[in-house]
């Protein structure tokens, strides 16, 4: 596609629609749509003239579930991202991933990777009626900040971009916050189909060289299950050689192999497969600590007016979703306690 079939109006607005979406409040927002028609018409002149530059990055911190630095574009240049990403960008890489990597696809997400991951469990059990069954689990070391730009761009330009779009691909990866010569913001949307297509090749390695036949990804959480630890030791090796001589990537501390009868830490959830082939979901130690202090949090800021019933109501519900598939979760139900004070 050209610039110009990407950036047309039509498209534009509609990015910008779905930027808004629960920031409609925000004053870059209102700024911006105060004057809609002629900044999305100044988005399509420097677009389509290529004189388009994105700005400048705010860097923030989060600290759910663990402190993260969050690199964030203007709002005009997410509408931008977006665009190209909903126009372009989502349907070149998608189709060319493998159907169990799992994360910001259309109907995937945690549920279908637990999901995938349980299928998996129960399918390998019944083969031989026990769970003496063994995994690995692979984790890349600060996957986000360390993806090699060189090494992405070749892997793109093998796909049946056009000019145009690898024109923008590369602003995308290139002009980083700091000038960095590695590394993807967090806060861009094109970041997450980036750094689910970086660990494709990664992917079909597993899958058709080792031969695992149940594996799942999400990001850079990687799953295999196998009957042979010796196998899955092999497999770990082979994937270490593998990031590092492809991809520029090492595994963290956290790979491990494990059996499957004590339990893996998968997406916020403990997984344990028991003797008789029932799988019991319980929540993460730590997992189970931080939303005990989210709820009493909560109920400090409810209780000095800070936020309405609406707000806890939706973070109730949050809350009731992520434990609704544990073992534990009517004990659990108990801790929030702000429940019986609204």
């Amino acid at each position: 596609m050209t610039l110009d079939e990407i950036f047309t109006f039509e498209n534009l607005y509609d990015a910008y629609k779905n930027c808004r979406k629960s920031k409609q409040h925000k004053g870059e927002v209102i700024r911006f749509e105060s004057n809609l028609a002629i900044n999305l018409n100044i988005l399509i002149k420097e677009l389509t003239t290529k004189k388009y530059k994105l700005g400048k990055y705010k860097k923030f911190y989060i600290y759910e579930p663990k402190q993260r630095l969050i690199e964030a574009l203007p709002f005009k240049d997410r509408v931008v991202i977006r665009c190209f990403c909903d126009v372009c960008l989502k349907s070149k890489i998608d189709k060319r991933l493998i159907y169990d990597n799992c994360a910001c696809r259309k109907e995937k997400g945690t549920t279908f990777a637990i999901k995938r991951l349980h299928k998996f469990l129960r399918t390998e059990y019944f083969k031989n009626q026990n769970n003496k069954i063994y995994f690995l689990k692979c984790d890349i070391r600060k996957y986000f900040p360390s993806i090699n730009h060189d090494i992405l761009l070749r892997m793109l330009e093998k796909i049946n971009f056009s000019d145009d779009e690898m024109w923008i691909i590369r602003k995308i990866i290139k002009e980083q916050p700091d000038n960095a010569t590695r590394g993807l913001p967090l806060g861009n949307q094109s970041s997450q189909w980036f750094a689910l297509f970086y660990l494709n090749k990664l992917d079909h390695f597993i899958k058709e060289q080792l031969k695992i036949k149940y594996y799942v990804r999400y990001m850079d959480d990687m799953i295999l299950i196998h009957r042979d630890k010796g196998y899955l030791v092999k497999c770990k090796q082979e994937i270490e050689s593998f990031c590092q001589q492809f991809l520029d990537l090492k595994l963290n501390e956290k790979t491990q192999i494990g059996e499957l009868k004590n339990g893996i830490d998968f997406l916020g959830y403990r997984h344990i497969l028991s003797n008789t082939g029932k799988i019991i979901v319980k929540l993460r130690a730590s997992s189970k600590q931080r939303m005990k202090k989210h709820i009493k949090t909560l109920n400090k800021l409810y209780n000095k007016g800070i936020v309405d019933e609406e707000y806890i109501f939706q973070r109730k519900n949050a809350f009731y979703n992520h434990i609704k598939i544990t073992h534990e979760s009517i004990k659990f139900k108990l801790d929030i306690i702000f429940v019986k004070e609204i």
